[in-house]
């Protein structure tokens, strides 16, 4: 869907089409972070990390004795650090604790990354692996980055946002169940998707997820 096909579904959906436009947007960039920043109600054991269409990569080059190297604009949170051809992994530690490292670790201060130890060399290549925020809709004809098959999600949300409004809050909360129904869906087709992807390592039994 598009966000214009979002939008029809919504004023379809709630059998109103003179919702107006402009909240209209609001409603799906609206939908569009809470999709992003999604967690499992009561995910004590931290089962859910990252939505993998948010994963990229961002390239740098290490310059002798710089302590910092400014994040993404469009960055979430941190995965993993590379550097050069070291194999092992940094690890986020909090700043305030960052004496006690020597090395292979890395914390983040007001926009950048401090990798410990600080490079002493120039010219390495330095990766950074993290989580991003996807650009916001900037027309009718832009598309969620989440896969089709979740787009209905969308329409959810913003049914709730309307009936809100209306102050129904049974059909509110309705529209909101929905949405968490289809986005629990995608984080277990993700999770057998990244089971299957690890089936050469390990037989896992798929109704673990059901």
């Amino acid at each position: 869907m598009t966000r214009g096909d979002i939008k029809k579904g919504i004023k379809n959906e709630v059998d109103d089409q003179t919702v107006d436009d402009t909240l209209l947007n609001t409603w799906v960039q609206r939908a569009d972070e809470k999709v992003q920043g999604w967690r499992p109600a009561n995910d004590q054991n931290q089962t859910f990390d990252y939505w993998d269409y948010l994963k990229t990569e961002q390239p740098y080059t290490t310059v002798a004795n710089q302590t910092k190297y400014p994040v993404p604009e469009n960055f979430r949170a941190f995965m993993e650090l590379k550097i050069g051809t070291d194999t092992k992994p940094y690890t986020l530690i909090d700043f305030r604790k960052r004496s006690g490292y020597t090395s292979h670790a890395v914390y983040l201060l007001g926009g950048s990354f401090y990798p410990i130890a600080t490079p002493a060399k120039d010219g390495d290549s330095m990766s950074l692996v993290f989580v991003r925020i996807s650009d916001d809709f900037a027309s009718d004809n832009d598309e969620p980055e989440v896969e089709k098959l979740y787009h209905q999600a969308y329409v959810e949300w913003g049914k709730k946002m309307y009936y809100n409004q209306q102050g129904d809050t049974e059909l509110e909360r309705q529209a909101e169940n929905n949405f968490e129904r289809i986005i629990i869906g995608k984080w277990r087709d993700q999770e057998i998707a990244r089971m299957a992807a690890a089936s050469d390592q390990a037989e896992i039994p798929r109704s673990s997820l059901v």
